[in-house]
């Protein structure tokens, strides 16, 4: 017998997840029952651990529509951090946006290792009155991006104060979103400049307790071979670091000296490749020099410290 229409197809949570994960995975995306929780979830309203608690349930129409849309962008090679508007850092959830670079575990790793050291460095002294007109240590974040060092550094030190800084103005913008939301706006500041420039500004010369920065470091020679969903979507500005990918490394190294208090700390990411030739740069300036691995084993971080 003949219809007269066509019934649409109703899909459940986990059928729109099994058919969708399936999907990616054909395209050659490898995470892809992570990516497609995180882009079902950032469409329905729902954390992922509130999908698993629905798997029976049927979806509207409008409800599929606004997945599909959500499915083509990442489709298209848009990071999943970006489609959603959110990305994961030290077991907390992040606002970035195309204007910043998507926060990394090799960066989690940086802050690990940045707080140690920064820890053991207030733990022996509490300094106080090193920086005109600011009562407690004072941290910086140089190229602050998203901002989750800053906020990061904030959580952890609480008498601190962290300086923020970027060339972005449309990152400051996104760091100072993330700074209220998690409750720490009142002890980060925002300063727009060029590495330890606007610290120097400030005033803070001598006064720093520590600086930690996840600069640019890609080789501009290497740009073009970059992954598209980092070539083609993040910005060139957070990952460009010269001719041989040292440009930001070398003015921070240079310049932490005359920032930093006595015993002060630097803690810097670096990229794959570099870690003897951070090391040379860092040898004259700093005392007590070291490479750290990631958590892949990489060489990745450098730590120093200002001689007292």
């Amino acid at each position: 017998m003949a219809t007269t229409a066509t019934t649409k197809r109703t899909w459940t949570t986990l059928e729109l997840i099994n058919w969708s994960k399936d999907y990616l995975a054909e395209k050659g995306f490898e995470n892809a029952r992570l990516e497609t929780e995180l882009l079902l979830g950032h469409a329905l309203g729902l954390k992922r651990i509130e999908l698993y608690l629905q798997y029976e349930r049927v979806l509207a129409e409008r409800e599929l529509a606004g997945f599909k849309t959500l499915l083509k962008r990442r489709l298209a090679g848009e990071p999943v951090q970006y489609v959603t508007g959110t990305a994961g850092f030290m077991l907390a959830d992040f606002e970035v946006t195309p204007d910043v670079l998507i926060p990394r575990p090799e960066t989690e790793a940086l802050v690990e290792v940045a707080v140690e050291m920064i820890g053991e460095r207030l733990g022996e002294e509490a300094p106080v009155g090193t920086a005109p007109g600011v009562d407690g240590p004072v941290l910086a974040d140089i190229g602050t991006g998203s901002g989750v060092i800053a906020v990061t550094l904030a959580q952890k030190f609480p008498a601190a104060k962290v300086i923020a800084t970027d060339v972005s103005p449309e990152a400051l913008a996104v760091a100072a979103r993330n700074a209220e939301n998690v409750g720490v706006s009142e002890r980060i500041s925002l300063a727009e400049g060029t590495g330890l420039a606007p610290l120097s500004e400030m005033g803070l010369a001598g006064g720093v307790h520590g600086i930690v920065s996840n600069p640019p470091y890609i080789l501009s020679g290497d740009m073009a071979g970059l992954p598209t969903e980092v070539r083609d979507f993040e910005p060139r500005l957070a990952l460009d670091g010269g001719s041989d990918g040292l440009d930001c490394l070398r003015g921070i190294i240079e310049g932490a000296p005359g920032m930093l208090a006595d015993g002060g700390i630097v803690a810097l990411e670096f990229g794959d490749g570099q870690a003897d030739a951070v090391r040379a740069l860092a040898a004259p300036m700093l005392s007590d020099v070291s490479i750290h691995r990631d958590y892949a084993g990489r060489d990745r971080i450098m730590t120093g410290r200002k001689s007292d």
